[in-house]
């Protein structure tokens, strides 16, 4: 069996909050993958699969022959034309970098500063010198509007119903999706999950007016 270097859980515990799930796990199984091969992304599934589902999923993609995370924004981008404001609820960093760095300059951003794992919010905001704006669950409808779209990551969408982060239903009560002019999901993650989906929760995939796929 391929070692694996002790404290891998707590580092992707860390690179999860910073990063986010699913480009923490493109990370770690990368890395993995080029010190020690499919052994070891294999051997790293089995010691953090199940705590982290969507590492899983990802090591599972590797192993079928994946080699790369699709982080090209221009459907999405298409989609917001013309938006005065978006707001992001959840952090992948990969995908929220080319987002921002293509975004029209008249265009607002915000990043929901809530996560189930500690991040520092002034680090990770610091990325993007001044461009995204930060909110919580009590200030981000000051952000509603008609020209204003709130936007989630996905984590697998199958059938009727995808993964998100909890705070994406905390924040889009019945009240706030009359305020704001699209509810979007990017779906970071195009691939089933093998485990129960700890740290998100199941929504319907036909409460997003548009649904983008990785």
């Amino acid at each position: 069996m391929t070692a694996l270097p002790e404290g891998l859980e707590q580092s992707f515990t860390v690179a999860a909050g910073e990063l986010g799930m699913a480009c923490a796990a493109w990370l770690f199984v990368e890395n993995v993958a080029r010190e020690a091969g499919d052994a070891g992304v294999g051997a790293l599934r089995d010691a953090l699969g199940r705590p982290f589902p969507v590492l899983d999923a990802v090591a599972a993609q590797w192993l079928a022959g994946a080699r790369a995370l699709n982080t090209d924004p221009s459907r999405l981008l298409a989609a917001v034309e013309g938006s005065a404001g978006l707001v992001v609820v959840g952090l992948e960093a990969f995908f929220l970098d080319v987002l921002v760095a293509r975004l029209p300059p008249d265009t607002r951003c915000a990043l929901l500063c809530h996560s189930p794992f500690d991040v520092d919010w002034e680090r990770v905001l610091s990325n993007y010198g001044g461009r995204v704006e930060p909110v919580n669950l009590e200030s981000f409808q000051a952000w509603a509007g008609p020209r204003s779209v709130l936007l989630t990551f996905a984590y697998g969408v199958g059938g009727h119903s995808a993964n998100v982060l909890p705070a994406w239903v905390r924040a889009t009560g019945e009240d706030v999706r009359t305020q704001f002019r699209a509810l979007m999901a990017w779906d970071v993650l195009p691939a089933p999950m093998f485990v129960y989906p700890r740290w998100l929760v199941e929504v319907d995939a036909a409460s997003f007016t548009h649904l983008f796929q990785a």
